[in-house]
């Protein structure tokens, strides 16, 4: 391919040099973008993703342990844990024939269009993936600690994948 530059110049680029360039200027559009889509602006508008599950869904999945799931962008006085590289986020959920709330704060890292997250105190390690409007959440190992004890690990049952959806703000208390 020849690019005619200023005057009478004349610069011949390869296409595989063009696509290059092209893939690499995008690249930085992706970064950041699960933050972006947890922050709202200002704090009270953050939004809130959630899932329930239904007694029906819940039959066809015996091993599926978790009824309700949230999550949400936490802002903390922590200024490098607000910014599209590392963010704070609020997972938390309820369990079958259990009463108790579980929820952990999450410190997540940027890495490329996804975000790897680390439960505080060592409770486990997910990551964020955006599906459209949704957040794909894939649990690599998730122990939080409740009111009365500590939950079960939620990778060790049906509960390693969840498409978190936008809920009510209410869902995420």
């Amino acid at each position: 391919m020849t690019i005619r530059m200023r005057g009478r110049r004349h610069v011949r680029v390869s296409v595989n040099a063009c696509l290059v360039a092209m893939l690499m200027a995008s690249a930085p559009a992706h970064a950041g973008q699960v933050y972006f889509r947890l922050s709202g602006g200002a704090p009270a508008s953050d939004p809130c993703l959630g899932r329930s599950y239904d007694e029906a869904h819940l039959r066809r999945n015996p091993r599926q342990k978790v009824t309700r799931i949230h999550l949400r962008r936490e802002r903390v006085s922590v200024p490098d844990e607000n910014g599209a590289e590392r963010f704070t986020v609020r997972i938390g959920f309820r369990l079958r024939g259990d009463g108790d709330a579980y929820a952990v704060n999450g410190i997540c890292t940027t890495n490329g269009a996804a975000a790897d997250c680390t439960g505080e105190g060592d409770t486990g390690e997910f990551r964020l993936e955006l599906r459209g409007d949704d957040v794909r959440v894939s649990v690599e190992r998730l122990e939080v600690e409740g009111a009365r004890g500590s939950s079960p690990d939620l990778a060790a049952s049906d509960d390693r994948v969840f498409l978190l959806r936008p809920a009510p703000l209410s869902a995420c208390r």
